[in-house]
């Protein structure tokens, strides 16, 4: 999964504590513009020589997106990145931009320039060349530069800077973000992004230069690295990868191999759906699961373009390829960050509670708190990663506003997303007097590694939290404001509510970051059950109110990059109940869902996912 998709709305106007953030204009009702966008303002043709180079095409105007953060008359500076030696303009040198407006915008531009630098400019006023504009209309707006940019070989940044009345006045288009093609700043607010590396789902910036010297092959298809995928055992998967026509020709087919170690397949050709010079695109590239159940690296070579040989220097791809003996059950795991005092926070309820009424025990959710009656130290490692509040995060490889909205559109796809390793867990107290909960768990992996990076933390979570005294009251910046009229009973309220239940809370947290040392063997079997006991001390955890209220969540964490990719969660049995073989041994469903998240009574034809008594999940494909 891309890192950290992001989608923020329009009415999600602030976070409470931390200013300004990048929003893409939208909301509930209005998602951003799909239909097609008029090109009628292009006034230079290329000649002989010179073609238009953008990380966009006409194609991606078919989507298209305004880019701000919400407030008006704020100066921005956008741009795309250029790296040294490009494939194709590396040896040419800039005559012109071309600057994309949104319908009904032009005339709120003011301030407009156009600029390039080697590096990254703070201010304006910082950039190597800065051109001023006098105006911009909608549609493409061509701008000849005063002196043409002789690009030399070298690395630099070109771009425009604007203000406007409206608070969505950058244009971006297409479906696809990429690395470069959309940087962001807004000087003296907030410094520069690529918004693909910040997770921004905005697309790429609708902008392109004209470049002049440039002599392009027939034949050139370059092909992007394309990550890890996974298999099943036996089985061949389809795996997209990216690539770019930088030939003259209309790419119609492309022939290609793949290299695993030193064995490489025959060459075999594929169609493409007519690839125009400078365009890029997706291909379906078929990778057959390898014999041994473990990652392999993978190398696509792009050998020829319509049956003759590929001319371009960049025509190989990197990635990996995991092989796994099943499909294991996915719990994704929500953590939201709020705090009583934050008064957008009220958004943050309502989200959890559309997960739990969408999806129930399928995912769980933990409510961390900071600042108030419920704030915990032992969460301050993941809190310090907090850029606002309210925020989430999902497994925490995905940064999401807390908006009901957002968990619509990327839940179902966390849900069927794979993962490599699963777990369960029972919690029993160890004495009478309830101080200490003696935590089991089993995991197993799906696939054979010699140096895997894993850990197990615990959570301890808590519904029912409530207290009296204004630090308990919840701020609500939601009463009255017609934004938000279908959160009725925040509509509704007063500015401060008071009498509130918090539900989700987060007690307790033990390694929460990177899970225990030595909890998952780094020697891992596919299919072996490796189990791990811990007893918590809770003694010292002062926010617990009622202990027959907590839950125990058992986190899988990948340590190489401190995602979590799979969780468990349970109640606490009692101490004279304990926990043995037979208790593990005679699981029974407790609950039954569609695809969807929809609570389901009894099989249902296609995929079923099912809740088991020892609180793990499984998916059984129905016939």
């Amino acid at each position: 999964m891309k890192k950290q998709l992001l989608l923020l709305c329009a009415i999600m106007m602030a976070v409470c504590s931390y200013g300004q953030t990048w929003m893409k204009k939208g909301n509930l009702e209005s998602v951003p513009s799909k239909a097609p966008f008029t090109v009628n303002k292009a006034t230079i043709t290329p000649e002989e020589g010179q073609v238009w180079w953008g990380y966009m095409s006409e194609t991606d105007l078919s989507t298209t997106n305004g880019i701000g953060t919400g407030a008006t008359n704020i100066p921005f500076l956008a741009a795309i990145y250029v790296p040294a030696n490009h494939d194709v303009i590396g040896r040419g040198n800039v005559k012109a931009v071309r600057v994309y407006v949104q319908s009904g915008l032009g005339k709120t531009m003011k301030n407009v320039s156009v600029w390039i630098s080697a590096n990254k400019p703070a201010t304006l006023a910082d950039a190597d060349y800065v051109q001023s504009v006098a105006s911009l209309t909608d549609g493409a707006n061509d701008i000849a530069l005063d002196t043409p940019f002789d690009i030399n070989g070298q690395a630099f940044y070109i771009g425009y800077a604007v203000t406007s009345s409206n608070a969505y006045p950058i244009m971006c288009c297409g479906n696809e973000s990429a690395p470069n093609t959309l940087l962001l700043s807004a000087p003296g607010r907030m410094g520069w992004i690529d918004a693909y590396n910040e997770g921004y789902d905005f697309g790429k910036l609708a902008f392109q230069i004209l470049v002049d010297g440039v002599s392009l092959p027939s034949y050139s298809v370059s092909v992007e690295d394309f990550g890890t995928a996974c298999v099943v055992k036996g089985v061949t998967t389809t795996i997209p990868v990216t690539i770019s026509n930088n030939g003259e020709e209309t790419v119609n087919s492309i022939s290609y191999t793949i290299t695993t170690g030193s064995n490489t397949t025959e060459e075999k050709t594929i169609s493409v759906s007519g690839l125009q010079s400078l365009a890029k695109g997706k291909v379906d590239i078929e990778f057959a699961a390898d014999a041994d159940t473990k990652k392999l690296d993978k190398t696509l070579t792009i050998t020829k373009v319509n049956g003759e040989a590929n001319e371009s220097a960049n025509n190989t791809a990197h990635g990996a390829l995991i092989t796994m003996t099943e499909v294991l059950p996915n719990v994704p795991v929500v953590e939201e960050f709020t705090g009583t005092w934050c008064g957008w926070c009220p958004v943050g309820f309502e989200g959890l509670q559309y997960i739990h009424d969408t999806y129930g025990d399928q995912v769980v959710l933990i409510a961390v708190h900071n600042d108030d009656p419920m704030a915990i130290s032992d969460y301050n490692s993941i809190v310090n990663r907090v850029d606002g509040f309210p925020s989430s995060f999902i497994n925490r490889t995905m940064d999401l506003y807390p908006h009901p909205y957002n968990f619509q559109i990327y839940m179902p796809e966390v849900l069927a997303s794979t993962t490599l390793g699963g777990i369960s867990v029972q919690a029993t107290w160890n004495s009478e007097d309830m101080k200490a909960i003696k935590i089991d768990t089993k995991t197993k992996f799906v696939y054979s590694e010699d140096n895997g990076n894993y850990g197990i933390a615990f959570v301890l979570v808590e519904d029912g939290l409530k207290g009296t005294g204004s630090s308990w009251s919840q701020a609500n910046n939601l009463s009255g404001n017609s934004d938000y009229r279908d959160f009725k009973f925040w509509y509704e309220s007063p500015s401060r509510v008071t009498g509130l239940e918090f539900d989700h809370v987060a007690v307790g947290a033990w390694n929460i970051a990177n899970g225990f040392a030595n909890s998952v063997s780094a020697t891992i079997v596919a299919d072996e059950i490796q189990d791990y006991s811990y007893t918590a001390d809770i003694s010292s955890k002062s926010v617990i109110q009622d202990k027959t209220k907590l839950k125990v969540v058992a986190l899988l964490i990948d340590k190489s990059n401190g995602s979590i990719i799979n969780a468990a969660q349970t109640t606490i049995d009692d101490y004279t109940t304990g926990i043995n073989d037979a208790n593990i041994d005679n699981v029974v469903e407790t609950a039954r869902y569609n695809l969807n998240g929809h609570k389901i009574n009894a099989p249902q034809h296609g995929v079923n996912i099912i809740r088991m008594s020892d609180g793990s999940v499984k998916k059984v494909v129905v016939k």
